[in-house]
C-alpha cells in the first residue's frame, strides 16, 4: 500500500552509502601527501614520515613491493610553503627498482627554510593496471 515512499527512502540509503566510500583523505595521513599518478597494482607507500631538522624539512616514504619481480618506480617531491603553494622549481623525476617482496625507504630534504608541507608523487609504468 505504501510502497511509494519507501523508493524515496531507499535512493536516498544508496546516495548516502555511495557518499561514504569515497571519503577525502584524512588530513595527515599517508594518502592526504601521496599523489599516485596511475593504479599500482603491487607497489604501495607503507610508511611516511617528515620533520624539521637544521629548519628543512626532511622526508622519509617507505615504498613496499608485494610481487614477486622488481619493479620500477618513478617518484619526485612538491615542496610546498604555508599557503600551500609550490616551493622551488619541479623536481625532475627520480626512478628506484625495487626489489622483488622487498621494502625501499626514499629520504628527501627540502630546498629551502619556507617548506612546510610536501606532497610525494609516485608513478610505476611497468606495475600500471586500468584507471578507474
Amino acid at each position: 500500500m505504501h510502497s511509494y515512499k519507501i523508493i524515496p527512502f531507499c535512493v536516498a540509503l544508496l546516495l548516502l552509502n555511495a557518499c561514504a566510500t569515497h571519503k577525502p583523505p584524512q588530513p595527515g595521513s599517508i594518502h592526504a601527501k601521496v599523489e599516485q599518478l596511475s593504479e599500482m597494482s603491487y607497489l604501495r607507500v607503507t610508511d611516511l614520515r617528515a620533520v624539521k631538522r637544521n629548519h628543512l624539512l626532511t622526508v622519509q616514504a617507505e615504498i613496499n613491493n608485494t610481487d614477486s619481480d622488481n619493479q620500477q618506480l618513478y617518484y619526485r617531491f612538491k615542496w610546498l610553503d604555508a599557503s600551500g603553494f609550490t616551493v622551488g622549481s619541479e623536481e625532475p623525476w627520480k626512478p628506484v627498482l625495487v626489489y622483488a617482496y622487498q621494502k625501499q625507504t626514499l629520504t628527501a630534504v627540502a630546498p629551502s627554510p619556507q617548506v612546510t608541507d610536501f606532497r610525494l608523487v609516485v608513478q610505476s609504468p611497468d606495475n600500471t593496471g586500468e584507471l578507474p
